[in-house]
C-alpha cells in the first residue's frame, strides 16, 4: 500500500442547516488541502444526523442535492483542490426499495467522493440499523453497490457506520479480493460508556488485510452526543491515529497510543457538558435556571451547566419549605458561592399554606404539592426571563418513579437523566478531585439523600439502598433481565419484584419527561419503547 495521509474532519452539524454545515465542511477542506491526501467527514455531515422523518421530505433531499453540487464546484477552487473529499449526505433513492421497506422511504444515506471539482462517485449505506435510537431502516433505502476508487495508486472503498458492525464476513472478504487497501468509514456513532472499545473491536473484526479509517461526528444533537474519537488502523489492526472528542481536523499520527478507556468519569463528564452545551447552542438558548435544593443531584447539574454555558449564564433558585433543613439551604448557598453563580431564594411555605386552605389533601398529595409549587415558581421565572429550566432527576429515581409529575420533573432539559445515582456521587467526587478545593459541598455528597417533603424524610424510606437499587436496575433495564434471572444472580426476589413493579408503573411519567443526554446503552429516550399500559409480570402467575 502506498502511504497516504488521512485527515479526519470531525464536524458538529445541525440537522437541516445545509448552509451552515457546508461552511464548516469548506473550512475543513481548506485546512486539509495540500497537507493530506484525503479528508473524511462523518455520516450525513452535510445534512445532519439523525435526520429522522425529515428524510421523507423531497424538499430536504432536493436542497441537500443542491448543497452537494455546490460543494463539488467549491472543490475546483485552487485552495480546495489538493485533497480528496469523502462527505456524508442524504440523496434521492435510486431503484426499487426493499420489499420490506417502508413506503415513505425515498432517500439513501449516502457518501460521495469528490476531487478537484469532480464527483468521482457516490456510495449508499447498505446495512441500515433498526435498534435503540437508530431508525435508518425506517428512514432510508439500502444501497447495493460498492464504490472503489484510487488515491495516488492506493485502492480505496467506502462504508458507512453500521456497514462494518456485522458478523457476516462476506463483504470484507469481497473487498479484500477486489484489492482494497484502505476502507474509509463515515460514522454517526453516539457515546455510550463502553462505545470507544466496541468501535475498535468492530473495526478490527471487519478488517481483512486492509487499513481502516473510522471518521465520526462530534457534538450534541438532541439526546445524543457524538464523541468524535476518529481513528486509523493500519492493515495489521494497530491504531496509529486517534482524534480527540471535540470538532476539529485531525491528521497527525501518534507515536504510541494507550488502549482506550471504558467507563471513564472524565469522558462521561465531558459528554454531559457537550450534551447541554450543544442543545442550548442549537436551540438558541443562552442561559439556564435550576432549583438548588442543597442535594447532590442539583449540585452536579449546576456544575455541568456552569461548564457548558459559563457561570454567569446560570441562575440557581433556592425554594425552601417548612420542612427544609438549615444545612440544605446552607449547602445551596455554598454551592452557588463555589460556582460563582447567582442565587435567589423563593420560600414556598405561604403558597403551600394557601393551597391547604383551598383543598383537603392527603399526606402524599401535600408532599407532591410542594414539588409542584416549586415547579410553578421555576417555570414562571424561566418564562419571564427566557432561561432554559433544567430538571435535575437522575436515572435511578426516574426509573422507579421517585419524582413528582409536573413538579421536580418539570423542565426543558435533564442533564443527568441517564446517570445512575451511584454515578452521580462518583462524578461529584471526581469534579472535586480535579479542583484545588471542593466545588460541590462535601455535605451534599455525604449526607443521606432526602426530598425534604415531610419531617425527617429520607430517600431510604421509600427506596432500597442506591447501590443495590442501581445493580438491579441495570439488570432490569439495560439487560432486560427477567425476575428469575435476576434472582439467580443472588438478589432477593421480593426486592426485585418490588423494583420491577416500580419501573413498570412509572412508565407513564417517563413518557412525559424532558429530553436529556444519553450515556448508557438503554436510556429513557427515543430508543426505549415500552407500552404505558401493560399487565405482564410473570407468565406463570
Amino acid at each position: 500500500m502506498t502511504p497516504i495521509k488521512v485527515a479526519f474532519a470531525q464536524t458538529n452539524p445541525v440537522v437541516g442547516d445545509l448552509r451552515g454545515n457546508l461552511s464548516d465542511i469548506r473550512s475543513a477542506i481548506a485546512s486539509a488541502s495540500g497537507d493530506a491526501d484525503v479528508v473524511v467527514f462523518g455520516e450525513l455531515a452535510l445534512s445532519g444526523y439523525p435526520l429522522g422523518d425529515l428524510s421523507y421530505r423531497s424538499d430536504v433531499i432536493d436542497a441537500s442535492a443542491r448543497a452537494l453540487n455546490e460543494l463539488v464546484l467549491m472543490t475546483g477552487e485552487p485552495e480546495l483542490s489538493g485533497v480528496y473529499v469523502v462527505v456524508g449526505h442524504v440523496s434521492k433513492a435510486q431503484g426499487p426499495k426493499h420489499p420490506m421497506q417502508a413506503s415513505a422511504a425515498i432517500a439513501h444515506n449516502s457518501a460521495s467522493v469528490i476531487k478537484g471539482g469532480k464527483l468521482i462517485g457516490t456510495y449508499h449505506k447498505q446495512i441500515l440499523p433498526n435498534f435503540d435510537v437508530f431508525d435508518d431502516w425506517r428512514n432510508f433505502v439500502p444501497g447495493e453497490s460498492e464504490l472503489i476508487f484510487e488515491i495516488n495508486g492506493t485502492k480505496c472503498a467506502v462504508a458507512i457506520c453500521q456497514d462494518i458492525w456485522t458478523e457476516d464476513s462476506s463483504r470484507s472478504v469481497a473487498l479484500s479480493n477486489d484489492g482494497v487497501e484502505l476502507l474509509l468509514v463515515l460514522n454517526g456513532s453516539p457515546y455510550t460508556r463502553n462505545k470507544a472499545v466496541e468501535r475498535r473491536q468492530a473495526a478490527r473484526d471487519f478488517q481483512n488485510g486492509f487499513a481502516l479509517a473510522y471518521s465520526n461526528l462530534a457534538g450534541g444533537q438532541d439526546e445524543l452526543v457524538f464523541d468524535g474519537g476518529s481513528f486509523l488502523l493500519d492493515a495489521s489492526g494497530t491504531e496509529v491515529l486517534r482524534a480527540g472528542m471535540e470538532p476539529g481536523l485531525y491528521w497527525e499520527q501518534n507515536e504510541k497510543l494507550e488502549p482506550v478507556k471504558s467507563n471513564d468519569l472524565a469522558t462521561l463528564w465531558q459528554v454531559l457538558v457537550i450534551g447541554l452545551r450543544d442543545y442550548c447552542a442549537k436551540t438558541g438558548q443562552t442561559k439556564a435556571l435550576l432549583g438548588l435544593s442543597g442535594g447532590i443531584d442539583s449540585a452536579l447539574s449546576a456544575a455541568i451547566a456552569c461548564e457548558a454555558l459559563g457561570n454567569k449564564n446560570v441562575v440557581g433558585i433556592a425554594l425552601p419549605s417548612r420542612y427544609s433543613s438549615e444545612h440544605s439551604v446552607e449547602d445551596a448557598y455554598a454551592l452557588a458561592k463555589n460556582l460563582d453563580i447567582e442565587i435567589r431564594q423563593v420560600p414556598i411555605d405561604r403558597a403551600h399554606q394557601a393551597f391547604e386552605t383551598m383543598v383537603e389533601l392527603s399526606q402524599l398529595a401535600s408532599e407532591n404539592l410542594q414539588a409542584r409549587i416549586r415547579a410553578v415558581a421555576l417555570m414562571a421565572i424561566s418564562n419571564s426571563e427566557g432561561h432554559l429550566l433544567l430538571t435535575t432527576g437522575n436515572k435511578s429515581e426516574i426509573a422507579v418513579g421517585y419524582s413528582t409529575m409536573y413538579g421536580d420533573s418539570a423542565g426543558g432539559f435533564a442533564p443527568i437523566k441517564d446517570v445512575f445515582k451511584t454515578d452521580v456521587w462518583a462524578l461529584a467526587r471526581w469534579v472535586n478531585s480535579v479542583h484545588e478545593s471542593a466545588v460541590i459541598p462535601v455535605s451534599s455528597i455525604e449526607k443521606p439523600p432526602s426530598a425534604e417533603l415531610r419531617p425527617d424524610q429520607l430517600d431510604s424510606d421509600s427506596l432500597p439502598d442506591y447501590q443495590l437499587l442501581d445493580e438491579i436496575l441495570k439488570l432490569l433495564i439495560e439487560k432486560s433481565a427477567t425476575i428469575p434471572e435476576t434472582e439467580a444472580l443472588g438478589f432477593d426476589v421480593s426486592e426485585v419484584v418490588r423494583i420491577e413493579a416500580m419501573v413498570r408503573n412509572s412508565e407513564w411519567k417517563r413518557s412525559q419527561g424532558a429530553i436529556g443526554t444519553k450515556t448508557t446503552e438503554v436510556s429513557f429516550g427515543t430508543g426505549r419503547r415500552v407500552p404505558l399500559t401493560t399487565r405482564f409480570t410473570n407468565y406463570e402467575d
